[in-house]
């Protein structure tokens, strides 16, 4: 190349087109907005973005941290958490409000399809912490009208709740353990059955009490003189043993220490050393801080230590077993210390506060604890126990406390409560002392009053106190519940169940079900699910009816709960609103979700597949768990999927994931063609879809095009193709050309996909194009009519009424109607009619453009007619169609007849008349002109004919009569006479009988 051709290379590509890369415009929003949280600026507020990720939209701002978005079914409302409370807005943010006044934490808010209700998080009170658990709320005034129980066998933290699109089953993240009950103490804690009214039934009641007694305070009362060395050093040595094998058998277990030493000992005298604890550290600490006095034979006074300990020196809880166990060697001196200081003053103070004794004796016989039979008055009541110390080491005063605690009798006093109609009789009545850790058995007789309600329930509670406990301790309390059943109704009975799954589908489970009819006799009960069905992990009501040969039904239910192996893996869970049904749906997954923790439920609009977040995966689910299959993987840009969300048309989720140590970002996911992930908004999580309407208007014309003074029918259709329902307020312009056309107004709500139609007729009064506007709010639909010019015409219209008249009737008036639609006036305007009036015309005149007239005359129902009656309209001025100027209609006036079969008869004879020409469907009354006539003799003609027999009476009047015929009901007409009709005695021949004779 020459340098001179470069300027020319240049030229050209200067010259040559360059192409331009223009932006795509975004797709129109579709009818549904993203709710989701957003972290801006150190603070957390609920935003909202349309379905291409634009125009983002603050609902919240407050300095208040606010999550958790919800919206209504409907889209109309919005619910979040606002710092632990749920609040109630408008879709917009607008107009904010508490659910309630709840001082608890809230959270996770979900609404029912109908927007009636709110199912929410939240945290109840657990031990020194909380828990949470799912309530339920309405609405409009925040009242707690439900909650989700956790079953029996389990203890769980319930969260994330979702309601199915039917409102029947909510879907929840549980995070669960097996429940390991304590030891029954009682054998039957609940009964429920049905009984019918006078009749009785037996239970047994085994009672298990304690080994040691329950929620013990326990205050070791040492003898600290110099002879006690051996017993101090062994209890300082084994206290921590003893305390953790009392501990063992009642974790509730506290220990208190106390000293005494004789009179002359000042400041030994009683003293406490360690308040009551459930701390061994410190009970044994109390413990190695005692030291002996120095005199080995001073004078005790134990007496007064036991008065002290029951009533000031130590707090006893009110429901605790107290135990007070005595270490000495001496006999106790009396009235030294306090003069008041005595043992009947100590039985009575411990008597009082209900303390249990156990002496540990190391003395000899003649100067012991026990050598003056102290220890044996004191232990009598309540009941104690009494241990022999022999000085031989530590283990041997350990084995002497535990055994002297272990050796308390237990006194079972069983207290029945019932209510009015049912009764209980105990066989033993009690109180029943034996053992400890010995079983109590009672028998038990229910008997329901014969005067009880069907209906009505009865409860009977009996609560098992121990040594003569002012309440009942937990677990020893009896429930039987009665439900006294219809006298008639069949009794039905199926108790609760509860088994072990045998895999993830759950178990087959088999129960008893019986059922028996008023007289007590056998009956086959149908249960749902039946016996011997597989029943998913979780609880299931079982419904059982049973139905007589008289068709009356009874009907019990039972609870069947199948416990799956212990996890700790948070699973989803499906349970009905009132608890009744819950079902672990994660132990049905089948791979590659299997086995995974799973939460974050959603469910799909069509309640058919549930989406759940898993480690690393989002699953899709069926809703009763089958079909599993991973529709979200976590990428290195999409990390951690969680929180799916379905956007309302059923084919894509949204959910958050979150990139690397960045806040989390919203993504987008179809469900079934395998496309990746589309980010959808940066920085936000807990995504929550709103539906929105969206309302199209059509308008037609039919036909579009009408002649001048013509008609069309206006049609307008609404449609929503969005996803929530809207109102619609019509709003129809039709311009001055047209008259009438549709009315507008309030047409909503429409629902999605719900299409309504509003149509009405106009008259083109004005040539020339005219538009119909109709509009719903901003959306409008307009349609083009087309009316033809004016043409000139004279027409004629002719009508004639009654038709057909008959004679004697109403008489026949006939009406002319003329119209100018020529646009001129006319003059000389007249009707000529032949025949019956306006002969040679009738005149009307002068008639203007669009002007109307009527002209008319009678034709009197005088006489039978049946013609034609032509009009012809005649006028000066311009008339293009002469064939609409001429009308004519026929004339009918019938006259009735009536026939006889016969012109002569008999007295006592029946004679056939015949009807014909009568109007149709008139009551007729039938009778004669001479003699009796049969009442009421009436008939109907149903086409205008009849035949009916005319009785001629046996002794009625001889010679000539005619048959008459006069209206009752229907078109009148005139009287109607048959031909003559000769009456003849009876014993005469007709005539022409004779004749042939």
């Amino acid at each position: 190349m020459t340098v001179r051709a470069l300027p020319l290379l240049l030229v050209a590509l200067l010259a040559t087109p360059v192409p331009v890369t223009r932006a795509q415009p975004a797709p129109e929003p579709e009818p549904f907005r993203i709710g989701f949280s957003s972290l801006e600026n150190d603070n957390r507020d609920v935003f909202t973005v349309d379905s291409n990720g634009n125009a983002r939209t603050n609902l919240t701002r407050s300095p208040r941290g606010q999550q958790d978005p919800a919206f209504s079914l409907d889209g109309t409302r919005l619910a979040y958490t606002d710092e632990n409370r749920v609040m109630i807005a408008n879709a917009d943010g607008t107009s904010p409000r508490r659910l309630n006044n709840e001082t608890r934490s809230q959270s996770q808010p979900a609404w029912s399809p109908d927007g009636t209700m709110i199912a929410a998080v939240t945290r109840i009170p657990d031990g020194e912490g909380s828990r949470p658990i799912i309530q339920i709320h309405r609405v409009s005034d925040g009242a707690k009208t439900g909650e989700i129980p956790i079953p029996g066998h389990l203890t769980a933290d319930d969260t994330q709740p979702d309601w199915s699109p039917d409102g029947r089953t909510i879907a929840i993240t549980r995070r669960s353990s097996n429940l390991i009950p304590p030891p029954p103490e009682i054998e039957v804690p609940d009964t429920d059955r049905p009984s019918r009214r006078g009749s009785t039934f037996d239970l047994q009641q085994v009672v298990h009490t304690p080994r040691i007694p329950p929620k013990p305070d326990v205050v070791l009362l040492i003898d600290i003189s110099r002879s006690m060395f051996d017993e101090l050093s062994g209890v300082q040595g084994q206290l921590r043993d003893i305390m953790e094998e009392v501990k063992k058998e009642q974790p509730e277990t506290r220990f208190g220490v106390a000293i005494y030493a004789g009179a002359e000992n000042k400041g030994n005298v009683f003293k406490r050393h360690q308040v009551l604890t459930s701390n061994v550290d410190d009970a044994v600490a109390a413990v190695g801080r005692v030291g002996l006095v120095e005199d080995a034979n001073s004078t005790e006074v134990w007496a007064n230590a036991l008065i002290e300990t029951a009533t000031r020196a130590f707090e006893f809880r009110q429901d605790a077993s107290k135990v007070v166990v005595i270490i000495g060697d001496e006999p106790t001196a009396e009235n030294l210390v306090t003069g008041k200081d005595s043992v009947d003053n100590a039985i009575a103070e411990l008597k009082r506060a209900n303390i249990r004794v156990v002496g540990v004796d190391s003395g000899n016989a003649q100067r012991g604890l026990n050598s003056e039979k102290q220890i044996d008055r004191i232990i009598e009541d309540p009941k104690g126990s009494l241990q022999k110390y022999v000085k031989g080491g530590e283990e041997q005063i350990k084995t002497a406390i535990l055994d002297g605690i272990r050796d308390l009798d237990v006194t079972v006093t069983p207290v029945p409560k019932c209510d009015t109609g049912l009764t209980v009789e105990l066989t033993p009545p009690g109180p029943v002392t034996g053992p400890s850790g010995e079983d109590v058995t009672f028998a038990e007789k229910f008997t329901v009053s014969p005067d009880a309600t069907p209906g009505s329930t009865l409860r009977c509670t009996i609560e098992f106190r121990l040594n003569n406990e002012p309440d009942v301790r937990p677990g020893r309390l009896q429930t039987v519940t009665v439900r006294v059943a219809d006298l008639v109704e069949p009794l039905v009975r199926v108790n609760d169940v509860i088994v072990q799954a045998q895999n993830g589908t759950g178990a087959t489970v088999t129960y008893l079900a019986t059922a028996t009819d008023s007289q007590n006799r056998p009956l086959t009960p149908v249960c749902t699910p039946p016996s011997g069905t597989v029943f998913p992990i979780g609880v299931t009501r079982v419904t059982c009816t049973a139905t007589d040969a008289r068709g009356n039904t009874g009907t019990d239910t039972a609870v069947v709960t199948v416990t799956s192996a212990d996890r700790e893996d948070p699973a989803v869970w499906l349970v009905t609103p009132d608890g009744s049904s819950q079902i672990n749906l994660s132990e049905r997954f089948g791979e590659p979700c299997r086995d995974r923790p799973s939460e974050d439920p959603a469910w799909s609009p069509d309640g058919k597949s549930l989406a759940v977040a898993q480690d690393g995966q989002i699953c899709v689910v069926g809703a009763d768990g089958s079909g599993a299959r991973v529709v979200v993987r976590g990428t290195e840009d999409a990390e951690r999927p969680r929180n799916p969300a379905w956007l309302p048309d059923g084919t894509r989720i949204v959910f958050q994931a979150t990139n690397q140590e960045l806040p989390p970002d919203l993504w987008t996911v179809a469900v079934q063609d395998g496309t990746p992930p589309r980010l959808l908004t940066e920085n936000g999580s807990q995504p929550a879809v709103q539906r929105l309407a969206k309302l199209t208007v059509t308008t037609t014309a039919t036909p579009a095009e009408i002649p001048f003074n013509g008609k069309t029918t206006i049609e307008v259709a609404v449609v929503n193709i969005g996803f929530a329902p809207a109102p619609a307020t019509l709003t129809v312009t039709v311009p001055e050309g047209l008259t009438g056309g549709p009315a507008g107004g309030n047409i909503g709500p429409i629902a999605p996909g719900e299409r309504k139609v509003v149509s009405g007729e106009a008259t083109g009064v004005t040539a020339g194009e005219h538009v119909v506007t109709a509009a719903v709010g901003a959306i409008t639909s307009r349609v083009t009519v087309q009316v033809l010019e004016r043409t000139g015409s004279l027409s004629l219209a002719l009508s004639a009424s009654p038709q057909p008249a008959f004679v004697g009737g109403d008489d026949v008036t006939v009406t002319f109607k003329l119209l100018n639609s020529s646009g001129s006036t006319l003059t000389g305007v007249r009707v000529v009619a032949s025949a019956f009036g306006c002969d040679p015309e009738c005149a009307v005149g002068t008639l203007g453009p669009d002007g109307q007239a009527e002209v008319g005359f009678t034709i009197p129902a005088t006489q039978a007619v049946d013609r034609e009656l032509a009009g012809v309209v005649i006028a000066t001025g311009p008339d293009e169609n002469a064939q609409d100027n001429v009308a004519a209609t026929r004339i009918v006036i019938k006259q009735p007849t009536l026939t006889l079969d016969q012109q002569a008869g008999p007295l006592g004879g029946v004679v056939s008349l015949q009807g014909k020409d009568f109007p149709p469907g008139a009551k007729v009354r039938l009778g004669w002109t001479a003699g009796i006539a049969e009442t009421p003799g009436e008939v109907t003609t149903a086409d205008g004919t009849f035949v009916a027999q005319m009785l001629v009476f046996h002794n009625d009047t001889e010679g000539i009569r005619q048959a008459t015929a006069t209206p009752v009901e229907g078109t009148r007409f005139g009287e109607v006479k048959s031909g003559d009709f000769l009456a003849l005695p009876n014993t005469v021949q007709p005539s022409y009988f004779v004749e042939r004779g």
